[in-house]
């Protein structure tokens, strides 16, 4: 019923790749600018989310339960919340 297919995991680490490298290369840029700091507030969530979906994918597969799905989707909303509210601040 709560599948994990060999596509879905190949997708998210791939997706977890992308978004490392991307962190990786905006981290050597060394601007304060409003815009910089919010892509690295983006991409630090989008890597922690990857991990998180990788992870809870792993979780279903063996628990065969929706629970580690709706944790990881609750934590990951707080996540991007958190981050929204830091964006909004760097833009006052």
């Amino acid at each position: 019923m709560f599948g994990f297919s060999n596509h879905d995991s190949n997708f998210a680490f791939f997706a977890l790749i992308g978004n490392a490298v991307s962190l990786y290369l905006l981290q050597k840029i060394e601007s304060q600018e409003a815009h910089m700091q919010a892509s690295m507030i983006f991409t630090s969530n989008d890597v922690i989310v990857n991990i998180s979906v990788i992870v809870a994918g792993a979780l279903v597969y063996v628990t065969n339960s929706k629970y580690p799905d709706l944790i990881v989707g609750t934590i990951v909303f707080l996540l991007v919340a958190k981050g929204s509210i830091r964006i909004l601040k760097l833009a006052k």
